[in-house]
């Protein structure tokens, strides 16, 4: 049975994530000059998606593998959206070849899954730990430029000065621990929302939050393309 609080969590990071994608377009159409995605008010915009779509990986996880895990299960998905990932990161290179990206929405989704697996039956360690991670990161003890700068001491210049859609493992992964530990509330386990019913249209973003991740900019894009050729 599914959950249909966490399918419209996910869902609402969905049609969040799609409009805050289509004004930045319009942005790089020269529609607007809006300082998106890192102005004042944008770049709490972008957290709060960010913050419904972790929770929803770590509450995720425990759903499908807190009574026993399933490495065939897990291993694939995996693989699923690593190779999202890349072909991410392989569109950012032709579009934004100053600013690719190198570690994304998916790829910090393919890390932070391993860094859960140790706390899916062990909840309030993931508590206590996302605590102390996100303490830690406001006071400054930990950095989010980690373990990105070995890169640079390495490779210096490989990366970008400034990568689109990067999403650092410091401090987000202790989101992911805040979904791991909410999955094993009773009262989040018992469907709060329920009763709202939506169409079944409505759920289907939800329920393939990866495909619409995946296509979502390539036709967001096209159709902006299409239109300028239009009035052109």
């Amino acid at each position: 049975m599914r959950n249909t609080t966490v399918d419209l969590i996910r869902t609402l990071a969905i049609v969040l994530m799609v409009v805050f994608h289509f004004i930045y377009d319009l942005r790089t159409f020269g529609y607007h000059n809006w300082d998106i995605p890192d102005g004042s008010g944008w770049k709490d915009f972008r957290y709060v998606i960010l913050t419904l779509f972790f929770l929803c990986v770590g509450i995720g996880l425990v759903y499908a593998h807190s009574k026993m895990l399933h490495w065939q299960k897990f291993w694939k998905r995996e693989a699923q959206v690593a190779v999202g990932a890349l072909l991410v990161t392989a569109m950012s290179l032709v579009m934004f070849p100053n600013n690719w990206i190198y570690f994304g929405v998916l790829h910090f989704i393919v890390v932070a899954s391993v860094l859960a697996l140790p706390f899916l039956k062990r909840p309030n360690w993931a508590l206590v730990l996302g605590i102390a991670v996100v303490v830690g990161y406001n006071v400054g003890w930990l950095k989010s430029y980690w373990p990105f700068h070995f890169i640079d001491q390495v490779w210096p210049g490989f990366l970008p000065n400034y990568s689109n859609d990067k999403v650092p493992i410091l401090p987000w992964v202790a989101v992911v621990w805040f979904g791991t530990w909410l999955a094993h509330q009773r009262f989040f386990n018992n469907d709060p929302l329920r009763n709202i019913q939506l169409p079944r249209w409505a759920q289907w973003p939800g329920r393939h939050s990866l495909l619409v991740y995946l296509i979502h900019q390539p036709i967001l894009v096209g159709s902006l393309h299409a239109w300028q050729s239009l009035v052109a």
